[in-house]
């Protein structure tokens, strides 16, 4: 068996060392024994963080409890005025301490259950019944069971990593409403790049082809759901680092209710497991090296095993059944950890990483002009755009 030359490490840019923190942090967060050996630890931070919340929860309940409305509208109206919220505190110095979705609705919860009257436990209804289990729990409240009112269906773009779920729930009110989780599992971890209910399931579909684009989401049709683990590993859970900081207003706004209606989901009978082929992630780096040394028509890097060991960690692998899959987002992804992380060894893997994109094309037979335009990202900049934006491919 050959053994990898191994070289020395290149350093690591500090922008390096926070990727690598919040890969562990997510890694960790997937983890049911993480929320346990955690909670403790971030207790006294949860309560100082909350107390910071409490001045912003307070002028928030005060424009609710002014509100008319009442059931679902009420629902709609707390969230459309929970995102802005979360979004200037996002934009507060950090020195002041983060406060993020759950120490917002933490507050919001204790300034209304201290109040008297129907308005404040009509509020306090409507907010209880947004949140996720695991934060209802914690403050104590209970919410109506929301059951899931027919049958869930999905859909994937033509690359197989943009993805879109969509599931009925009752009203009070009569009329069922469709939730559309909008799911890109481009960059590390699959997230929601949009979430909300639409009237039917025709309109959440044109919705969703229209910030795919029309090349990605061509011929693209709603699906019954045949793989109850890939579901697991795409909808959102809570998390106890619960914002990355750069969600928009409408995100931040149905980050707890997104989360909740995903639990309704997950609790439905699992199907039966599509049959997927075995991945690259599977197959491993000697596979990739065997298939490059085959069809290189160039000299082989030194260190080229070490250089495959870097390319599998800067893929996306927190959904392991996609890993084989390469739109345009997820190799404009890659290309831009390469360039943060890696001081040294840039050129050397930007290279190696066309090589790569049309190993793992060939493993999933994806079509040649999704390839091309694949390829064409390795060299783009995002620039300021946020890494949960909707991108159109």
């Amino acid at each position: 068996m050959p053994v990898s030359r191994k070289r020395k490490k290149s350093p690591k840019s500090a922008a390096a060392v926070r990727a690598d923190r919040r890969r562990d942090n997510i890694r960790r967060i997937r983890s049911e024994n993480a929320f346990r050996d955690l909670a403790s630890s971030w207790e006294q931070s949860r309560i100082m963080r909350t107390e910071l919340a409490r001045p912003h929860a307070a002028e928030l309940a005060e424009r609710l409890l002014a509100s008319p409305r009442t059931g679902t509208a009420l629902e709609d109206e707390l969230c459309a005025s929970l995102g802005p919220v979360l979004a200037a505190l996002g934009d507060l110095p950090s020195d002041g301490g983060y406060v993020g979705p759950d120490h917002l609705a933490a507050a919001l919860a204790g300034d209304l259950a201290a109040r008297d009257g129907e308005a404040a436990a009509r509020v306090l209804a409507a907010l209880a019944a947004i949140l996720p289990l695991p934060l209802l729990d914690r403050l104590k409240l209970r919410a109506p069971e929301r059951t899931v009112a027919g049958e869930v269906l999905w859909t994937c773009d033509r690359y197989g990593s943009r993805f879109a779920v969509i599931a009925p729930f009752g009203t009070p009110e009569g009329p069922v409403r469709w939730y559309l989780w909008d799911l890109d599992a481009c960059d590390f971890a699959p997230t929601p790049v949009h979430t909300a209910f639409y009237a039917s399931p025709e309109e959440a579909l044109a919705a969703w082809q229209l910030a795919v684009g029309a090349v990605a989401a061509g011929g693209t049709s709603w699906r019954r759901i045949d793989d109850s683990h890939l579901l697991e590993d795409l909808l959102p859970v809570p998390q106890e680092i619960a914002a990355m900081g750069v969600e928009t207003a409408e995100q931040l706004g149905e980050y707890h209710r997104c989360r909740s209606l995903a639990e309704s989901v997950l609790e439905l009978p699992p199907v039966i497991r599509a049959k997927v082929r075995g991945t690259a992630l599977d197959a491993g780096s000697a596979a990739f090296a065997a298939w490059w040394r085959d069809r290189a028509d160039r000299p082989e890097p030194e260190d080229l095993d070490d250089l495959i060991e870097d390319l599998f960690e800067a893929w996306p692998v927190l959904a392991p059944s996609l890993f084989d899959t390469c739109s345009p987002h997820r190799v404009e992804a890659a290309a831009g950890r390469i360039r943060d992380e890696y001081l040294g060894d840039q050129a050397a893997l930007l290279a190696l990483l066309r090589d790569w994109v049309t190993w793992l094309a060939e493993r999933s037979g994806l079509q040649a002009d999704l390839l091309d335009r694949s390829l064409a990202r390795i060299g783009t900049d995002p620039g300021t755009r946020s890494p949960i934006a909707r991108v159109i491919e």
